[in-house]
């Protein structure tokens, strides 16, 4: 049977057996095509994916059902040998990894028509391993060195190599042995001068201004007298009236000087506490030096004529506001991450620390003594709240959980725990003492009533919208507790109407994490906040 393949159709030229004619010079293009054609219809009808339009970047995806543990199955397969099949039963293909089958995975590329039900593609990594990964093991272990006895000090255990294996070893020259002696000496001596700066540092404060000029000869910490507190509605500030440069590093927390908030204290990431002057020429007035690690928190006494610090060099220091002076400091094993004066005049003297350690310990600022040791909690303490004319107090912790305690009495008398909960990081108190709220870490400010020395949730009450997942951004409450404001990890500071829970503004205040915000206590609109971008600002 002869064929002539040429343009026109196929026709029968003779019946004699054994014999073709082939002309090469025959175009066969449209054949090529035809079969290409043919071949792309398939495909199309076995993906489903004929006059579909795209619902991915790359193409069409549906969306197939199949059985959890077959899945299963084939992800740790590819992750232990380097091929899976595909689960889906319509098209059992074979999918192999460059790395771990490269000869297979070429075969492939070039065409290679791999077959699922081969005995190869059978291995069930989940019922156990493979014979062939069997053997192979046992050689491996045959093959290594004994692990010798333990009691004689030659124990190798599983770091013990093969028997074939050849240990080459290097040794260094005598230009590499002075270079390693030399950083060696050089890394020591820097271990050395450090610890003899610890030694010799002797905390100070450094005076930007005159007192006489900038104070008229008053006292340094004296508030103006034309600066007097009086009941007041609050408003939400609406622009940024001055900006405070000064810290080379992210400053993490701020304060205002109680009651009258004519100056402001900020303590960085950069070891300093500066004094600003809020009402005046808004500069900073003051530097206090002492700390030889970043700050953490910072605490004013009642009257503002003592405050204390707590940084990450693992120091308390109890400052004199007027004077510059320390006159005490606490030595502390673990990091201090909360301080907290207890607010009633007769119990000026001692203080509350939360540390790393799981632990709140009582402090007294006298003899620089701990008194008592609250212990309860699983996990670092974040925050620290007086409530109930400060009889009581709440603590909150990384393991999720409020424990409510009376001052002086080491035992829990609330525990609130919950699977829902979240680690609260930031807590502020409303001015009125009934209600506490306490910064999430899910992005939620969660409400507390705290009437008749009670603390139970109000669950009908949150404020969300911010973001402040991971970061322990402070929240704040209006003087006349109509508002509440909040840091963002995005620098943003939001405001919320306390009543309705409504977000009223949002203001794009730092370039970086918006860590701290605080309201002042006697002007009704301004607001301070600080962020990591090393700034302060005032909003009013």
């Amino acid at each position: 049977m002869l064929v002539d393949y040429s343009d026109d159709e196929q026709e029968i030229i003779d019946n004699k057996p054994k014999s073709i004619l082939v002309n090469p010079e025959v175009d066969c293009s449209h054949l090529v095509r035809k079969k290409e054609e043919e071949k792309a219809l398939e495909l199309s009808k076995t993906y489903n994916f004929l006059g579909q339009k795209k619902n991915h970047l790359t193409g069409n995806v549906e969306s197939i059902y199949y059985n959890d543990a077959v899945f299963e199955e084939q992800f740790h397969k590819f992750n232990v040998y380097g091929f899976a099949v595909d689960p889906n039963e319509r098209n059992r293909r074979v999918i192999a990894c460059n790395q771990k089958q490269e000869q297979l995975s070429s075969l492939m590329k070039e065409g290679y028509d791999v077959d699922a039900a081969d005995p190869l593609f059978s291995k069930n990594v989940l019922a156990g391993m493979h014979k062939e990964d069997k053997l192979k093991q046992q050689e491996l272990k045959s093959n290594r060195v004994k692990a010798n006895d333990p009691s004689k000090g030659e124990f190798m255990g599983p770091w013990a190599g093969q028997q074939d294996e050849q240990f080459e070893n290097i040794q260094m020259n005598e230009e590499q042995q002075q270079l390693l002696d030399q950083l060696e000496e050089q890394r020591k001596q820097k271990i050395d001068e450090s610890k003899k700066q610890e030694e010799n540092f002797v905390p100070y404060m450094e005076q930007h201004v005159s007192q006489t000029e900038q104070f008229g000869g008053r006292q340094f910490i004296a508030p103006p007298p034309e600066l007097k507190y009086v009941d007041h509605t609050c408003y939400i500030p609406k622009r940024c009236i001055q900006t405070f440069h000064g810290h080379t590093k992210g400053v993490q927390v701020c304060k205002f000087f109680p009651k009258f908030g004519h100056l402001m204290l900020s303590g960085s990431l950069d070891n300093k506490i500066k004094m600003w002057d809020i009402i005046g020429n808004k500069q900073c007035v003051r530097t206090y030096y002492g700390h030889q690690g970043a700050l953490r928190d910072l605490n004013f006494s009642n009257d503002g004529r003592t405050f204390l610090s707590a940084a990450y060099d693992k120091k308390i220091l109890v400052w004199d506001t007027e004077y510059g002076k320390v006159t005490q400091t606490i030595n502390l094993q673990h990091f201090p991450y909360c301080v907290r004066l207890n607010p009633d005049p007769a119990k000026q003297h001692s203080f509350l620390l939360g540390s790393s350690d799981k632990r709140i310990k009582q402090f007294d600022i006298r003899s620089g003594q701990q008194t008592l040791v609250y212990d309860e909690h699983l996990q670092a303490i974040n925050t620290i709240t007086y409530f109930n004319q400060n009889r009581k107090f709440v603590s909150s912790s990384d393991d999720k959980k409020l424990f409510i305690w009376e001052f002086g009495i080491p035992v829990v008398i609330k525990h609130i725990s919950d699977p829902e909960m979240h680690a609260v990081t930031a807590t502020a108190v409303n001015p009125s003492g009934l209600n506490w709220v306490g910064q999430q870490s899910n992005n939620l400010i969660i409400v507390y009533d705290t009437k008749a020395g009670n603390f139970r949730m109000n669950r009908k009450k949150n404020f969300k919208g911010h973001v402040s997942a991971g970061y322990a951004c402070g929240v704040t409450f209006s003087a006349d507790g109509q508002f509440l404001a909040s840091g963002d990890s995005e620098g943003r500071v939001f405001f919320w109407d306390w009543k309705t829970a409504k977000s009223y503004r949002t203001i794009q205040a730092h370039d970086n994490v918006c860590i701290g915000v605080e309201w002042h206590p006697i002007e009704p609109s301004k607001v301070v906040t600080c962020g990591w971008d090393g700034v302060l600002k005032l909003w009013d």
